[in-house]
């Protein structure tokens, strides 16, 4: 039996894709491996300084919350200054009138006021 022309073009070509492949395989595998490996430790230096970046974010988002809650304490020790330098007996003897007068126009009034001391803030007497 004799092989065509043909037929041995097409053996030749066979021949040549098996050893390409056997080729491809023995050098491209190992040779993309290393890159892949290279890939994959470039992506981890990467996704570490993302960490790395945000966690400098919250820490300075943390820093600012602090830096509110001095300057909140700052402005209330600031406002208690000022009111205990202000606060006298005449305004408290005023704020406990005041606050008489509202509760005796209260329709459930049921204190009696008894003016004793010498500011003449009364004792509250509650009747049950």
């Amino acid at each position: 039996m004799t092989v065509s022309t043909t037929g041995k073009i097409w053996l030749a070509v066979l021949v040549v894709i098996v050893v390409g492949v056997i080729f491809a395989i023995l050098f491209g595998i190992p040779a993309y491996n290393r890159y892949q490996r290279v890939l994959n430790q470039q992506n981890e230096i990467r996704v570490n300084e993302m960490k790395i970046h945000q966690t400098e974010q919250l820490v300075k988002v943390e820093q600012q919350k602090a830096q509110i809650k001095v300057e909140e304490a700052k402005g209330i020790a600031e406002a208690q200054k000022i009111i205990n330098t202000t606060l006298t007996d005449r305004y408290l003897q005023h704020e406990a009138i005041q606050a008489q007068m509202e509760m005796a126009n209260s329709p459930n009034h049921t204190q009696i006021y008894i003016p004793v001391g010498t500011n003449g803030i009364p004792l509250i007497k509650t009747i049950e």
